[in-house]
């Protein structure tokens, strides 16, 4: 096998951090959720039938990224297939000193976002309209993505950019499947969420992290 799969289950550490960091800025956050309904009445960023309860698990959910080493390391994140702001706009309130671009094929869609951002005091920020076949990506940045692409699909759409790392939220079986349809060699660390976390939300969950693997080495 070309690539390098490791798997493991969220820390229950990690998920505490994450709870306490939504519930001391829980106003906040409850005050994206609340921007994200009232523009989705206008423009169509989310399903219609996604409840409050629900939205505050997606707020989490992207969250979980804070606790990434590789989240917190890196100056710029790209938020690839962002929709409504997810997880973009919750990592750019976490993260004020680091540069976030949110990027979505549909304009209305960003156009959106970017009041939304605005609207929660999200300096760094910038919105990126197009597929992303046709961007640029900065050296060194990092790209994350929610339930937007499958893995070899977003790999395919990069061909011919220099990016280092992604990092997906996304079901744990199919990153799997995905994965194996990858010509490039690929180090991948699966971090599973419904060990650690007993909710129906988190079921067959996973945050995948996939890097190139240099084969000149």
């Amino acid at each position: 096998m070309k690539h390098k799969i490791t798997s493991k289950s969220l820390s229950s550490e990690a998920y505490e951090v994450v709870i306490e960091l939504f519930q001391k800025n829980r106003g906040k956050y409850l005050e994206y959720i609340s921007q994200v309904f009232w523009w989705n009445k206008r423009v169509n960023l989310i399903s219609r039938d996604v409840s409050h309860e629900t939205m505050v698990k997606h707020v989490q959910h992207s969250l979980l990224l804070s606790v990434m080493d590789e989240v917190k390391n890196a100056e710029t994140i790209l938020d690839t297939g962002s929709g409504g702001g997810l997880p973009g706009v919750p990592l750019s309130m976490c993260f004020p000193e680091k540069t976030v671009r949110v990027n979505d094929i549909v304009s209305k869609k960003m156009m959106a976002v970017k009041q939304i951002a605005r609207k929660m005091g999200c300096k760094n920020f910038d919105i990126i309209i197009g597929s992303i076949a046709s961007q640029q990506i900065e050296s060194g940045e990092l790209i994350v993505s929610k339930h937007a692409f499958k893995v070899d699909e977003l790999i395919d759409y990069l061909n011919g950019n220099d990016w280092s790392q992604i990092i997906f939220l996304k079901g744990e079986k199919e990153a799997y499947d995905e994965i194996q349809r990858v010509e490039l060699a690929l180090n991948c660390e699966i971090i599973q969420l419904d060990k650690t976390i007993d909710d129906p939300f988190y079921k067959g969950k996973a945050i995948v992290k996939v890097k190139k693997i240099d084969e000149k080495l």
